[in-house]
């Protein structure tokens, strides 16, 4: 499994952006990612991290599934980065 972490900034409220990132989510689904968690970073920034289904799904998707969830959400991309996932504890 391969991980994306994006750093957003928005303009509107968190509780806006999240319901953004909730209404785009499908769309993320059919270009590969298979779960997404977003943290609070500071009053108008947001920290996402996107597992996805393999490094090829990410890769090829990447810049097209955050230029649209950009969009979809008005916040725009301040940072990011990827690589494959080392461990999962529960």
């Amino acid at each position: 499994m391969f991980v994306s972490f994006t750093d957003w900034e928005f303009d509107g409220n968190v509780d806006n952006a999240v319901e953004a990132a909730k209404g785009f989510w499908p769309a993320m689904k059919k270009h590969g990612a298979t779960n997404m968690r977003m943290t609070v970073t500071g009053d108008k920034t947001l920290r996402t991290m996107t597992l996805w289904s393999s490094e090829e799904k990410l890769k090829a998707n990447i810049d097209e599934v955050r230029a649209a969830a950009a969009s979809a959400a008005g916040m725009t991309t301040t940072g990011g980065s990827m690589g494959a996932l080392a461990v999962e504890l529960d």
